[in-house]
């Protein structure tokens, strides 16, 4: 986090995960299945002012630590909560335009969080056009599975694009990604400084998309 700029993003995986806005410019709600430092919750409180979130964090240590990452109060807009991602999806069918999940413990991404029950139980809290974006560590022994089981609950709508340094890559999944980005161009609802830091990572998941479309094997 930089001090003086909170709720920039910092780290490119960031910036690519909110590549959701290509598919979806207008979200009414989303859903961070992982707090963190905060920084995409920071950075939607402040530049998607018409979208309602709900922040998951199953640490209470880490919700200790908001006020020490400028993390906002909870308002009409956001809400941080204690508790279990996969039961708050499971209880929220058709509820989502997204779910972001950045989930990750000192042993690395969650078993639940990964299983066949959390796919579906997102697909089910998804709204018709809504996406689902995962940080998935490159490393990570069971990305190669993960991806099946994405796969076989998003009906083969799953497409990942890369880091900067290849260490993350950031998985979309859901029915819009099968139709081609256009050109890219800044939203009208997106400020001009939200649209400097994430036009670049956009162009990027454009371009993973149509490579993706046209089945050519990922960068």
């Amino acid at each position: 986090m930089r001090l003086a700029a909170a709720d920039e993003l910092v780290f490119d995986y960031t910036r690519l995960m909110m590549g959701f806005l290509l598919f979806r410019a207008t979200p009414a709600r989303i859903a961070l299945i992982g707090l963190g430092g905060g920084s995409l919750a920071k950075f939607c409180h402040r530049h998607l002012p018409r979208t309602r979130i709900d922040a998951i964090e199953l640490d209470a240590r880490v919700i200790a630590l908001r006020d020490a990452f400028a993390i906002p109060r909870d308002d009409r807009r956001l809400r941080v909560r204690l508790g279990d991602g996969v039961d708050f999806v499971a209880r929220h069918a058709c509820a989502f335009d997204a779910i972001l999940l950045d989930g990750y413990d000192e042993d690395g991404m969650p078993a639940r969080l990964r299983s066949v029950r959390f796919a579906a139980a997102c697909r089910a809290a998804l709204r018709t056009r809504g996406l689902l974006v995962i940080n998935v560590d490159r490393d990570d022994p069971g990305f190669d599975r993960l991806l099946q089981r994405l796969n076989a609950a998003f009906d083969e709508a799953v497409f990942a694009v890369d880091d900067n340094d290849r260490g993350n890559a950031i998985v979309f999944a859901g029915a819009p990604v099968r139709r081609a980005v256009g050109l890219i161009a800044r939203p009208e609802t997106l400020d001009r400084v939200a649209w400097a830091q994430l036009v670049t990572a956009f162009a990027r998941v454009r371009a993973a998309q149509h490579r993706w479309l046209a089945g050519e094997p990922a960068d």
